[in-house]
Formats: structure tokens, sequence, C-alpha cells
């Protein structure tokens, strides 16, 4: 029976739009809003494991309010270099209120909502899973608005992402901390996880238990949701991990040297700003918290509950500050990244830029990544970073996230118009006078030191058809303390008396400059002005490099001519 009144159905809806094609009974369609994509009714199956294994948190990046934030704080070289290490996944702190309007409809700003657009479509591309991790009470949750603002965010972006891959995760809180959550979290969440399912059944949704606290996870009611990982955060033990921790009100940051595993020899003095609270008493339990069994055990606790419940797990952050010792701080990644394996635990590290992140000062993935902590944690070591001075990339398709732009009047840094080798973007230069730069900053300083000693160049690709006869191409120190900051600078030109390395054309076309570091020259100072060093000034110092630039240094005759700058490197 069901069958006949499907197939008469069927035969009377072709009738039907047989005698609807003439324009007059035709309705156009209705653009769809770019902004919010509909809802699907496409239900994925069961989840039966953590479809990634290994990431790291991009902190300071969608998590601060929308003046504050930048959108190209991690870009395509950020996730290529992620991708290399053998990462599946990353973590982006959101923080809801701070870039939403007014209520009651509390919309995410287009400007936000744009970022995080593009931060999904870098890991797409990638094929890495993004969790957008709801990030946005640190302490006092509001009562009276918070949850109204949480569950309409989450709405929003379940409506904008339902149809796009299944590499998209949302995690409903961060750390759901304070006196009003401590009751109403199990229940909340509960709630939240229904808002999104009426939306959206396929995207995996991360849950948490009250401060993301692995012991009460145990105190979450079942949320009946096939689809859901549970996860928590680990610091343990907290006086390693977080010692000298200057930023904190906590008393850790009077304590520094704690070693791990624990070493009584080694063992600093007890601050006296631990007296009377409860890090007296962690102190005094060190000896026996602050080794790799009393870490293993912790993890082997939490993943015991999620066996015992037949619930997915995942550690969504761990870390320790880089103020730990260097070799003990190897020691606590190793151990707590062997156990997390060992467990089948997926991970996310706090993070990957930041007081808790791989690098030694600035965050230049080529120079500065700290492989020992890389082979700890069990992370890929790609093989261009294995050898002496590997290339570091300033400007390809886009420019190192860890170099800031300055004085950008005209100076366009994604440019697609006909980019080096046709391919991603190119700096566009519209030069305006001759006191116009384009600058790159580097802070906290680096060093490059070990690269003029092995002979690298700077290398980078030039094109104009404007009579431009010369400009400069300079770095500039920073030295605390120094008397003198120095700028050490190169001359490019189209004279064609000069040597190769440092000539280019007017004709249009893309050239390579390649100028060997040794042969820039020092000539003038940031600041209060000296030609050259003299008597016992110490001169030019390689290894604090602030600043590298591409100025018209005075040349009247380049103002409002245009010149394009690709493929920025410094190589060996």
């Amino acid at each position: 029976m069901k069958k006949k009144t499907f197939l008469l159905t069927m035969i009377l809806l072709l009738i039907l739009s047989s005698c609807s094609d003439s324009p007059a009974n035709s309705q156009p369609d209705t653009p769809p809003d770019p902004d919010i994509e509909s809802p699907e009714d496409e239900e994925s199956g069961p989840l039966t494991k953590v479809p990634f294994s290994k990431g790291f948190n991009l902190s300071g990046w969608l998590n601060l309010e929308e003046q504050w934030f930048n959108a190209d704080a991690f870009n395509e070289k950020d996730f290529d270099e992620l991708k290399s290490l053998g990462c599946d996944v990353v973590r982006v702190p959101v923080n809801f209120p701070l870039n939403m309007g007014a209520a009651p409809e509390y919309k995410f700003t287009s400007n936000f909502l744009k970022a995080l657009d593009n931060a999904i479509d870098m890991a797409e591309r990638h094929d890495m899973f993004i969790i957008i991790d709801q990030h946005s009470y640190g302490s006092e949750f509001p009562s009276d608005k918070g949850e109204a603002i949480i569950t309409e965010g989450f709405r929003q972006l379940a409506q904008r992402y339902v149809k796009r891959s299944d590499k998209i995760v949302f995690e409903l809180c961060n750390e759901p901390n304070g006196s009003f959550l401590q009751n109403e979290w199990p229940q909340m969440q509960r709630r939240l996880i229904s808002a999104i399912r009426e939306i959206d059944k396929k995207h995996i949704i991360i849950a948490t238990a009250f401060q993301c606290n692995a012991d009460q996870l145990i105190a979450l009611p079942d949320y009946d949701d096939e689809r859901l990982i549970y996860t928590f955060h680990f610091y343990d033990p907290f006086i390693f991990t977080h010692q000298g921790a200057s930023w904190s009100e906590s008393p850790e940051k009077y304590i520094k040297n704690v070693p791990f595993p624990y070493d009584a020899s080694r063992m600093p003095a007890m601050p006296p700003q631990f007296k009377g609270t409860d890090r007296e008493s962690s102190y005094i339990r060190y000896s026996t918290e602050g080794t790799e069994n009393a870490v293993q055990e912790i993890l082997q606790r939490t993943q015991d509950w999620a066996t015992k419940n037949g619930n997915l797990l995942f550690c969504g952050e761990f870390g320790a500050l880089e103020n730990a010792p260097a070799q003990d701080r190897i020691n606590w990644y190793k151990t707590v990244c062997d156990k997390l394996s060992q467990l089948g635990i997926a991970w996310t590290a706090w993070q990957y830029r930041g007081d808790f992140d791989i690098f030694n000062g600035s965050p230049i993935f080529e120079l500065n990544i700290n492989k020992d902590i890389l082979r700890a944690m069990g992370l890929t070591i790609p093989a261009a970073l294995e050898k002496d001075c590997p290339d570091i990339i300033l400007y390809g398709d886009y420019r190192a996230s860890w170099l800031t732009p300055e004085n950008e009047q005209k100076v366009y840094f994604d440019y697609k118009d006909h980019p080096y080798g046709d391919a991603g973007s190119c700096i566009r230069w519209d030069i305006p006078n001759a006191n116009s730069l384009i600058t790159l900053t580097a802070w906290p300083v680096i060093n490059l030191k070990s690269y003029v000693e092995a002979g690298a160049k700077l290398e980078f690709a030039v094109r104009t058809q404007d009579p431009i006869q010369k400009l400069t191409v300079r770095f500039q120190q920073y030295k605390d303390g120094a008397p003198w900051q120095w700028r050490n600078i190169q001359t490019i030109t189209t004279s064609a008396s000069v040597s190769d390395a440092v000539k280019f054309s007017n004709d249009g076309k893309w050239q390579i400059i390649s100028i060997p570091l040794k042969d820039f020259y020092i000539y003038g100072t940031m600041g209060d002005w000296k030609e050259k060093p003299s008597g016992n000034d110490e001169g030019f110092a390689w290894d604090c490099i602030n600043k590298i630039e591409f100025c018209a240094d005075g040349n009247d005759a380049v103002a409002g001519k245009i010149i394009f700058f690709d493929e920025i490197a410094i190589r060996r």
C-alpha cells in the first residue's frame, strides 16, 4: 500500500511540474543570505573514536575584542608548519561576547565571522580539524545573560557551518568557572548541546566538566549524544608548570627552578609567599606529586573513567611555561605525551605561540623551533629543520606571521595580480614620497649571527616598469641598553655598473636579488643620528635584528612610482 501511494504521489508531482514551466508561473530562486547557511537534516553515525590525534591551541587570535584581534595572526604558512609537524587538529579559542552586537540578537560582527571563516578555510585546505573553543568567561559567569549569549552564539555558528565539512568541531566552554556554574553547568551544557542539535546533527561537540577538571568528569550526567567527546585540561603539578608566571597574581610567580621529576638536591626553598596558602601544601606534596608516576596516574585515572562509561576523551590543553628549566620542561612534556599516546588520548597543547610555546625566542619556525620539545612530544621534525641554517621565509605567498608590518600607507601585503610564479600574492608598494618605506618588525628580536657566518643571503623577487633608479634595503638592530641602534644597508639599483647581486631592471618582469648578508654595511642609526661607528662603538649586531626595511631613503625621484616584491627569504 505504501509503495502505491508513493508512486501516485510522484506521478502527480511530475504532472504539476510540467504545467508550471511557463515564465508566468515560475518563481525566481531566493538568493541565500551569504552570512547564514541554511540548516540541513544530515545526521552522521555514532562516533566510535576521536578522529584527530594531536595539535596546538592558536591563542591570541580570535579570543580578543574585535578592535584588538588580528585576523592575520595565523595564516597559511602557520598551517603549513603545523601540518609538517604531524598535527591534524587546531583548537581556536573564540570569545563570543567581545565580538557580538547587543541583545537580544547577540549577532556576531561581520569582521569576526570573516576571520573565523578564513580560519576554517585554512584548516580544511590542510585537511585538519578545527575546534571552535567557546573561550568567553574566565572567572565569574554572568548569570543573567551568559547562557543566552552563548546559546545564541552557537546557534549562529551551527547554522552558518552546518553544510561545511565534518572537520569543524564545537567546544561548549573552555573552563566553566565561578560560583554560579559550579552547580548550573552540567544542565546548562545539556541545553547547549540541544540548541546545536536542533540545527546541526553532524558536527562533533566537545563537552567538559566544571573548571575542565579531569576529576570533575565523574559528576557529569549522560548527555545521550552519539557524536560527543569529553575534554579535560592538564597542568599538574601546578607549581612546576606555572613557576615564574609573572602575569599571574598567584604565588607561583615567586618560585623558579623547580625540577621535574622531583629532585631534593635541586628543589628551591619554599617562597615565603606560599606560607598559609594552599601552595604551601602543594610545595610539601611535590616530593610525591612531582614524579612521572604521579603524573601518569592522573591521566590513567581519567582514561579509566572514559572507558568505564563508554566515552571518548580529549586533552584540550596542557603545557609548562618557558620559565621552567629547559631539560626539566622537556622531561615533563615527554612524560605527559608518552602517557597520552599510550592511552590513545588525542590532544592540543597550550600553545603554538605564547608563554607556553615551542620556540626558543621569536616564534620563527625555521630558526627557533625547539626540536627537543618536538621530540619529547612525539611530533615530526621536518627534514629541512635538521640542517644548519635552514631557509627563513619572511614573505612567500603570505607574510610570516611573526613579522609585524609598519608604515603600511600605500603598502599592500596581499596583492593578487601577477605575483612571482603566478600563484599566491605579492607586496605592492605605491611609493608616496622620499621618506616612504616598507617595514617588517620582529619582536622578540631575531639572531642571524650564524647565518652571516654561514654565508647566507637576503633573497627576494622584484619587478617594476617605472623608472626607479635605486632603493635601499636595510636591517635594523635593537640591543637593549646599546647607546646606538645601528642600521646595516645595501642599495639595489638599475645601474649597469654594479654586480648582479643588487641589480634589477625596469622591464616589468620578476627578477631575483640575492645579497650576501656579509655585504651589508653600517650606515646610520635609529633615533639620534650617527653615520658610522667610531672609537669604542660596538657596531652592528646581527644577533638582535628588529626590523627589515625597503626604503626610498630620501630619494625624491621614486615618489609616485610603483614596485612589487615577493619571495623574501634568508637563504644559506
